[in-house]
């Protein structure tokens, strides 16, 4: 056999067995993206390359019949017709596919082969341009593809692709039309750079193609975790705003049936529960009004505690605490949820003994401690009590608490930790750590005066008796 024929047809098969695989890069992306064109276009590749392969062999096997590699028969007049109704299908419709694309084409380019190996009985299969009806063939074939490639142009491929595809379509045709009219007997080298050529353009578009699909993907998912990620601190947020709302206003309602029980008589334990009252209901005002955070200040510490300690007792939680006269940098609000917090959680583990809170100057800070004499932080615990839904296997809490004082600690340049040395004498321990005000500096915002009440040592009857 004639080398160049060799080449010739060994080209063909791997152009061939290239479209095969264009077509499984394509189907692939074509079910990434849900593209009906990419789907089409990858059965079109496959109707392709199955019904010239066999024809191929038929040519290395028979050299009488090396044209079928190379020339235009009128069986192609029903293979571009299939591959225009497939393309014309996939531009038009924008419904994702629904039959395997390389399982159709397999179909198709049986119907395809069927037609053009009608015509091996034939002693001349080969369009000529001598013969008018093969010249009207050729026209008709030639007027068909480019349809088909106007379809490929006016489809919803990007355009640098659409104009790849229909390039790679247009040289393929063009090279075989001109060994078709010339007659050839071997496939000429025209032949063999435009199939070589429309394979390799093929090949490097479906690639490009599936890699910005990717990409696209990937850049989805990312703007996709990002809205999850907002909508799951959104989520976050209310469920602790709800939370916080939930505890705080366990104190004001006990408050209030207090002093509308007449329990409590008048005097300063009635003025500190009505202070306590006002305070706790306007700082849950506050939290749904301020859009922004309250400015820092300076706070006296007996201010923000006394009330939460007035409001722990009237839910029956006995706090042992003396005023200190410590002044702090911080918000009051803020803070004020960090204690309330550091309460409620003492009052539900301690089992209803005494919570003792502290104050102390340490360096130029100021360092609350909340002691409780429950039954401490599980060992397992302790490098992750602040993380979000943790909670001890005891614990009716849902994990909220901690991880929302946690973070307001250090929203105020301050900090909050466990203390795991004083659990050895029992109960937890949490540390509350705070910029100390300097002496003689002034409030940025109006003070909120409170009447002392010391809470020192146990309480008299008289004390248990009016918080009832």
């Amino acid at each position: 056999m004639d080398p160049l024929a060799s080449a010739g047809n060994i080209c063909t098969v791997l152009a061939a067995l290239g479209l095969l695989a264009s077509a499984l890069v394509l189907s692939f992306d074509a079910r990434l993206t849900q593209s009906r064109i990419r789907a089409r276009l990858a059965t079109a590749a496959t109707l392709v390359a199955v019904q010239d392969l066999p024809l191929t062999v038929v040519a290395i096997t028979d050299p009488s019949r090396s044209g079928f590699s190379h020339r235009i028969t009128a069986g192609h007049l029903v293979t571009i017709l299939i591959v225009l109704a497939v393309l014309s299908d996939g531009a038009r419709r924008d419904e994702p596919p629904r039959l395997n694309p390389m399982l159709a084409g397999l179909l198709l380019g049986s119907v395809a082969l069927g037609g053009r190996l009608a015509v091996l009985a034939d002693p001349t299969p080969f369009l000529t341009v001598g013969h008018p009806v093969d010249v009207a063939v050729l026209v008709a074939i030639t007027v068909l593809v480019a349809a088909a490639v106007l379809q490929v142009l006016r489809s919803p491929l990007p355009r640098w692709a659409a104009l790849r595809v229909s390039g790679a379509m247009f040289v393929l045709f063009a090279a075989r039309l001109g060994a078709t009219a010339a007659e050839a007997t071997s496939p000429p080298p025209a032949v063999i750079v435009g199939v070589v050529a429309c394979s390799a353009l093929l090949a490097t578009t479906v690639t490009s193609l599936l890699l910005s699909t990717l990409l696209a993907t990937r850049s989805r998912e990312a703007t996709l975790l990002l809205r999850a990620t907002a909508a799951e601190a959104t989520v976050q947020h209310d469920r602790e705003v709800v939370h916080e709302l939930r505890s705080a206003t366990a104190g004001i309602v006990a408050g209030v049936q207090l002093l509308a029980g007449g329990r409590v008589p008048p005097g300063p334990r009635r003025r500190a529960l009505e202070q306590m009252v006002g305070t706790e209901t306007a700082r849950m005002g506050r939290a749904f009004d301020q859009d922004e955070p309250e400015e820092l200040t300076r706070l006296c510490v007996d201010d923000v505690v006394e009330p939460l300690v007035v409001a722990q007792e009237a839910l029956g939680h006995p706090v042992a605490w003396h005023r200190s006269g410590h002044h702090v940098v911080t918000r009051h609000d803020a803070l004020s949820e960090v204690l309330r917090v550091l309460l409620d959680n003492a009052r539900r583990h301690g089992h209803g003994q005494r919570t003792t809170v502290t104050a102390r100057p340490v360096g130029d800070t100021i360092e609350l401690r909340v002691s409780d004499s429950g039954p401490g932080i599980e060992p397992h615990l302790h490098d992750r009590i602040f993380h979000w839904g943790v909670r001890g296997t005891s614990s009716h809490g849902q994990g909220i608490g901690l991880q929302r004082a946690h973070r307001l600690m250090l929203e105020l340049g301050g900090s909050l930790d466990h203390d795991r040395n004083a659990a050895q004498w029992g109960g937890a321990t949490f540390v509350v750590t705070l910029p100390a005000a300097e002496r003689g500096t002034v409030a940025t915002g109006p003070a909120t005066l409170i009447a002392p009440v010391r809470r020192s040592g146990p309480r008299s009857p008289s004390a248990a008796a009016e918080v009832g």
